[in-house]
């Protein structure tokens, strides 16, 4: 019988560690949503206002493996629908929008933070683990 090309010594422990570590990671759901919400709070800030509408409707969600920031909803009609967030965000040039990507300047004006917030959960966690 052939030898494996790769042998890993503590095999099972390294399992029952990704295991801890699986377990651990619903922390991120946490980050997820307080990252987002800091992005959304700086989109609102950059976004464009007629009624406000548009700004209120910016929110934050997160889950066990992203963060997300969303404008406008699902909605096609109703009082709280705002079906030209996409249009607003993006632009719409046989319409003669020009693109006002104030979900983008957000998280660009936020990008380092994120990503140092981000590191240092990871880095906690893996401390809790190993």
């Amino acid at each position: 019988m052939a030898q494996p090309a790769v042998r890993i010594e503590g095999g099972r422990e390294l399992r029952r560690k990704f295991r801890e570590v699986g377990d651990d990671m619903t922390d991120l759901k946490d980050l997820h949503k307080e990252l987002a919400d800091d992005v959304a709070g700086t989109a609102k800030t950059k976004t464009p206002v007629r009624s406000g509408r548009l700004r209120n409707s910016i929110r934050g969600s997160g889950t066990q493996t992203a963060a997300r920031v969303r404008a406008g909803n699902n909605r096609k009609s109703g009082p709280t629908s705002v079906p030209y967030a996409a249009p607003i965000h993006f632009g719409w040039g046989r319409r003669g929008i020009k693109p006002q990507p104030f979900l983008y300047e957000a998280l660009d004006d936020r990008r380092q933070e994120v990503i140092d917030r981000y590191n240092d959960e990871i880095d906690s966690i893996i401390r809790k683990v190993f």
